[in-house]
């Protein structure tokens, strides 16, 4: 999977804006899969101002399972736990196959993935496949993520 155009947020060119994701369609979603699994939904919403994703957190069969949106890109990924240490992605085949018609999921073992890079003046050449802007690079080069995961959902400023 390459990541694409705008996936963090950042832009500096107008033809660089990434597109959207509707917050209302993945609270909608994210109902009805905790419905299908006879669990419930706990909450839905968008994280904060400084991140690029929404999060929903689902209690299906006793358990939490979180279920991130990017803002930007239809791509779900599931989660059993959000904090500020970090993100611990989590391969979930149920909740899989309610989303995979809405979103495209993307697994734990993706998102785990190093990044690949090298420092250049203030900014990085990723080796990761992208097509990810220069404001992307500088933003990656000032924060220093480890992962791919680190990059679709970040809590960046």
């Amino acid at each position: 999977m390459k990541l694409l155009n705008g996936v963090t947020g950042f832009y500096q060119d107008p033809k660089d804006k990434p597109p959207t994701t509707s917050l209302k369609q993945f609270k909608v979603h994210s109902y009805e899969a905790a419905r299908t699994n006879n669990g419930e939904l706990l909450e839905c919403n968008d994280t904060n101002v400084h991140s690029n994703f929404f999060v929903s957190t689902l209690k299906i069969q006793e358990k939490e399972v979180y279920v991130l949106l990017n803002k930007h890109y239809p791509l779900v990924a599931f989660a059993s736990s959000i904090n500020e240490d970090g993100i611990i992605y989590v391969n979930d085949t149920h909740l899989s196959l309610f989303f995979s018609p809405f979103y495209r999921v993307v697994h734990a073992d993706f998102l785990n993935k190093r990044l690949i890079y090298t420092h250049h003046k203030k900014t990085i050449l990723l080796k990761n496949k992208n097509e990810l802007n220069n404001a992307e690079l500088v933003q990656i080069a000032y924060w220093k993520p480890n992962t791919l995961g680190e990059i679709l959902y970040n809590y960046w400023d």
